[in-house]
């Protein structure tokens, strides 16, 4: 435990900063966070910085963090520390029993353990995190000023006031007479709660029309409130409202303002479905919709992607972005809505919408000044619209072909798990495993008992067997590291030795004993046929027959997913779908057009490639395209051009060095000159 003082005459300390021992830094200390309190008018004499500790590896357990806290914070309340600056989570955790640090960022909150409940907590930021992480210096800011205010006496919980009208309109007409009223704004956030994220089910319990960060309405449309909760404790049931559905369809129809949401895709898809199709098969329906809800629409997440897309990543979730504005307006993520009071929901909804316009306001300046508007309207608004489309109309496929692919993938996981059953050292394998379980539990009993001397081992003859799995990942290190002996070529994020597919793929090759050659083929395929029947068959199974009597495999493609710019998919992963591996036949043939519909395809060939040579302009790069040389030999050529001997005459290392041009002359032959000796043609 090391401590530091800014003041040698002080001897009472209301501020601790408590922060990780690899980041104690004196100096450091000083410039990040004491000269901004000292800036604000706190003085130094009043803080004290204390370390939290973490083993030898980097790591803290939670029985570790607690027994270090029962030293530390005795010797804090000798020092009169009423306020913890803690800039570390797992500590943050320990020392207010919340499941999640990052929503209390901004909050002061009591400590919860026993005996220092007069200690204020607030959550902080490790200043070394803004080597990797530059997007940390708000949150930073964020938790000092949250500091700063709870020492001035003037701190108020985020979120507590940011409404300033509200209104929730219970019967038809109140629904009406808003609705009517709302058709003046120019603009207005919009946001639906539903009771599913399957569209399908999802229906439309509340709905919220925002039209500036503070004002704003939310009524129910398909939930029904109970007088008393049921016996699952839901205080709503879901009963589709005809008239309301009828208004809305009618208000998003006439309405000319901008509609801006927050994720548009999920929203849109939910009414559109809810409000202009007749099932899940109308297609006239669904364009209807369609095109009603992306004629002048926003998305505050894409504006945000924009705005704040960087190397470090970035969090686009609504809570995230609008934390500093609403707080944690939800104290935990809502998995059932039904479980939720009305009037509950109806603000919870209300407060989506009032930061769905914060975050508007705040982020699309930014997204301007970065000279992306015009990326934003040509391209990534018009990709929801089609995105929007596309998981609305789902792919369609052969139950009876999904149920074949799990047959035949079952039958494949049992011909490899008896290759397992065969050998030797797996007999050999679960034997250690089981005596190490045998003599773990040993161990745990006596740990736990009052009187440990007088507890006895189990006896061994008649402990339960571990059977062999070929999914644990424990398991596989002990197989192939101890009892194989074999090399470990691969580490882990943990630096554990690796056991995936490719790392087995390799140690197949540093070994000649067949047994063992056996082995690690068989986890190879079972690992590939594992993933395929637990990641994507069980998602093909739950797919919806619609009224064609097709089954249409629905997900979600999320623009602004990655780093790069591409699409991600999830529930389930469209784009990860096995398509060149040994089972993507078995798969595909899962896929097939309905009756009446062919299925069409369509690719570029090396786009990136080909935009790269054409905006660059690069000589050696156009040869691929004008001289029909191969990208992939070409390639080769420049790293070892002294292997290959025969390649073309102009391709020489000069090319490669000096910027060349590609000269076609009057008899048809064509050169590839340095710009030096342009001038010598005309």
């Amino acid at each position: 435990m090391r401590h530091i003082v800014f003041d040698d005459q002080s001897r009472s300390f209301p501020v601790a900063l408590l922060i990780k021992n690899s980041a104690f830094n004196g100096d450091e200390i000083r410039r990040v966070y004491l000269s901004r309190l000292e800036a604000a008018g706190v003085s130094k004499a009043d803080v004290i910085g204390f370390t939290l500790e973490y083993d030898h590896k980097g790591k803290a357990s939670v029985s570790y963090m607690k027994d270090y806290l029962a030293n530390l914070l005795p010797a804090l309340k000798s020092l009169g520390c009423t306020t913890l600056y803690c800039a570390d989570a797992a500590y943050f955790k320990v020392l207010t029993k919340v499941n999640k640090a990052e929503p209390h960022l901004g909050y002061v909150l009591p400590c919860a353990l026993e005996g220092f409940e007069e200690m204020q907590v607030i959550l902080g930021v490790n200043h070394k995190s803004l080597i990797y992480n530059p997007a940390n210096e708000a949150k930073l800011e964020m938790s000092v000023q949250t500091l700063l205010d709870h020492a001035s006496g003037t701190y108020v919980p985020l979120g507590e006031d940011i409404i300033h009208f509200a209104d929730y309109p219970k019967t038809s007409e109140q629904i009406k007479h808003w609705l009517d009223r709302l058709q003046s704004e120019p603009k207005l956030t919009m946001d639906i709660e539903a009771a599913s994220l399957n569209f399908i089910e999802a229906g439309v319990a509340t709905i919220t029309f925002c039209w500036d960060e503070h004002n704003g309405i939310a009524f129910p449309v398909d939930y029904v409130a109970l007088e008393v909760p049921d016996e699952q404790g839901n205080h709503g049931v879901m009963v589709p409202n005809s008239p309301v559905r009828k208004m809305l369809r009618e208000f998003f129809e006439s309405y000319q303002g901008e509609m801006i949401w927050h994720n548009s895709p999920y929203d849109t898809k939910v009414l559109i479905f809810n409000l202009w199709m007749k099932n899940t098969l109308d297609n006239s329906g669904l364009l209807k919709g369609l095109h009603t809800l992306y004629k002048r629409t926003h998305d505050t997440k894409i504006i945000a992607y924009l705005a704040t897309n960087s190397t470090a990543g970035n969090k686009l979730s609504l809570k995230d972005l609008a934390h500093e504005f609403a707080g944690n307006w939800a104290q935990e993520d809502i998995k059932n809505i039904l479980r939720i009071p009305l009037p509950q929901l109806l603000q919870y909804n209300l407060v989506d919408g009032l930061s769905t316009f914060y975050v508007f306001k705040k982020f699309y300046p930014l997204m301007q000044a970065d000279n992306q508007e015009l990326l934003y309207h040509t391209l990534m608004m018009p990709s929801q619209k089609v995105i929007t489309q596309i998981e609305l109309t789902g792919m369609p496929m052969y139950r009876d072909k999904v149920a074949l692919a799990r047959q035949e993938l079952e039958g494949i996981l049992n011909q490899h798990l008896s290759v397992f059953q065969g050998k030797s050292i797996i007999k050999e394998l679960e034997k250690v495993l089981t005596d190490r379980a045998w003599e773990k539990d040993f161990e745990d009993r006596k740990a736990k008992a009052k009187n440990p001397d007088k507890i006895l081992p189990k006896d061994r003859d008649h402990f339960p067997l571990v059977p062999f799995n070929p999914n644990s990942n424990n398991q596989l290190q002990v197989l192939l590291y101890e009892l194989m002996e074999l090399p470990v070529l691969d580490l882990t994020d943990s630096k554990q030795p690796a056991t995936g597919a490719d790392t087995l793929e390799k140690l197949i090759h540093h070994t000649d004993n067949q047994d063992y050659q056996d082995i690690l083929d068989s986890l190879v395929g079972y690992g590939k046929a594992v993933k395929v029947l637990s990641s994507f068959i069980p998602a093909f199974e739950k797919a919806p027959v619609k009224e064609d009597g097709h089954t249409y495999l629905h997900g979600s493609f999320n623009l602004g997913g990655t780093v790069s710019g591409r699409l991600s998919s999830s529930n389930p992963n469209m784009q990860n779908i096995p398509s060149g591996s040994e089972h993507s036949k078995l798969i595909k043939k899962c896929f097939g057009a309905p009756k009446g519909w062919l299925f069409g395809g369509a690719d570029f060939n090396a786009l990136e490639a080909r935009i790269d040579a054409l905006t660059s302009k690069d000589p050696n790069k156009l040869a691929v395209y004008l001289d029909g040389i191969d990208s992939h030999s070409f390639n080769a050529f420049t790293y070892w051009p002294e292997k290959m001997p025969d390649v073309n005459e102009y391709l020489t290392e000069d090319l490669l060095e000096e910027q060349h041009y590609r000269v076609e002359f009057s008899d048809g032959s064509v050169e590839y000159l340095p710009e030096s000796k342009l001038n010598d043609y005309t």
